[in-house]
């Protein structure tokens, strides 16, 4: 694994990223690029995280000895540039895959990217630099959102992004515009349904798929007037044509699939019980309820309304990935001392998950049948890899681990010089 690690990042292209960053601005002695790289990716084994080992990390894998004050000077926004950079070198990378046919429904698109995001409760210090939701006596928590665009067909990454839980989803809807192709699928949740995002999606020769806002206005195409979809889901029970979507009157499929009668129950149940006074339901809103309504670009030739609802389901992968970054891959265990520790420990965990992911990229699309033996289970695989990630990575080095391991017991077990007597001062001075 330590070896994966040296091939993935060259140093000299590590160097260079260092330099153009501000991170490197003489010869490293102690602290090279490289080493900076491996040990806050490695630091993801570790159940707490403080920069005495941080500092022994990076002294293991490069057998020498670097103080935690050193380290704590070199931890500022150039290192979170750097890092940033190291992300984006690795999201570029792309990896050789298994062939594997591709379902039938999913073979007229080049990419099927999934948007959607995650949130990290932070401690109040932080809130300056990542605001978080007000409380009932008006003062802000800190928060951190991550925003993550994944490619469901390869299996990989594309985009990261972080800010602070004030930026919403539907302004984080744009997002996508710049890395999208002519011919991908973009599947996203209602927080992102942007009527305008959609329409920039279509016009770069994209297609999307989203479950419909229930207070979107809807005209019908023909004759231009309102649509009383409700209406017409009660006379025919489902729904699937072009209508007009807003007051941009964007044309759009929308397809409406008839839930069962206990799916329904449980929204309208969890609809009620939201707290948030904006989103008390209609009556009109309840009963549309008992229907999954999508809008789409994707024409009724290459879809069934039944594989609307089945292709929407995919979106659900992401919501795993994200189940495993919080449960094994300790992203809510971060230093929080400082804005910049908080946010080179997430790029590193983020490095740490875009190297992981083509691990679980085996696909079980083999002749419409399920390979044997089964595929990986990503969450069963991230936990494993997380937990012994440092113990294999150590096996692989060349260094005689036990001999560096001593020296930095050596090195950092010792006590601080403080004006404060340590206990075996105290010993010895009594009298």
């Amino acid at each position: 694994m330590l070896r994966q690690l040296t091939e993935w990042f060259d140093p000299q292209l590590l160097l260079t990223l260092a330099k153009q960053t501000g991170f490197a601005r003489r010869t490293a002695r102690k602290l090279t690029p490289l080493l900076f790289v491996q040990a806050t990716i490695l630091l993801v084994s570790q159940s707490a995280v403080s920069f005495r080992r941080w500092a022994a990390l990076v002294g293991v894998l490069g057998d020498r000895c670097l103080s935690k004050q050193a380290l704590w000077e070199r931890i500022s926004v150039r290192a979170v540039a750097f890092l940033q950079a190291v992300l984006a070198l690795v999201l570029a990378r792309r990896l050789p895959l298994p062939a594997a046919a591709r379902p039938a429904a999913l073979k007229s698109f080049r990419r099927i990217l999934v948007q959607d995001s995650t949130t990290i409760p932070l401690a109040p210090k932080l809130a300056a630099a990542f605001p978080g939701a007000r409380n009932q006596r008006g003062s802000h928590h800190g928060q951190l959102k991550i925003q993550a665009l994944y490619d469901l067909l390869a299996q990989r990454f594309v985009s990261f992004s972080l800010s602070g839980f004030n930026r919403n989803d539907q302004a984080a809807a744009y997002d996508v515009v710049p890395v999208m192709r002519a011919g991908d699928l973009v599947l996203r949740d209602l927080g992102y349904f942007v009527i305008a995002s959609l329409q920039q999606i279509a016009q770069a020769g994209a297609f999307f798929l989203s479950r419909l806002r229930l207070d979107t206005g809807l005209w019908d195409v023909r004759s231009g007037k309102p649509l009383n979809l409700l209406g017409h889901l009660q006379r025919h029970g489902q729904f699937d044509g072009e209508v007009l979507l807003g007051a941009a009157k964007f044309p759009v499929r929308l397809v409406a699939v008839k839930l069962p009668e206990a799916v329904a129950a449980e929204r309208r149940r969890k609809a009620r019980a939201n707290r948030d006074r904006r989103c008390h339901p209609s009556a009109r809103s309840l009963a549309l309820l008992g229907w999954a309504i999508f809008v789409t670009n994707v024409p009724r030739n290459v879809w069934s309304p039944k594989t609307v609802a089945q292709v929407y389901g995919l979106r659900w992968r992401i919501e795993t990935i994200f189940k495993a970054w919080k449960s094994h891959c300790r992203m809510t265990e971060v230093p929080q001392g400082s804005a910049p520790q908080l946010e080179a420990m997430i790029y590193a965990r983020l490095i740490f998950v875009t190297i992981l992911a083509p691990l679980c990229a085996v696909s079980p699309w083999r002749e419409g049948k399920i390979t044997a033996p089964p595929p990986l289970s990503l969450l069963k695989l991230t936990g494993l890899v997380a937990d012994f990630f440092l113990i294999l990575c150590l096996e692989a080095s060349p260094r005689r681990i036990s001999d560096t391991w001593l020296r930095q017991l050596n090195y950092h077990s010792r006590y601080e010089l403080r004006s404060r007597k340590h206990f075996m001062e105290t010993l010895m001075n009594l009298s």
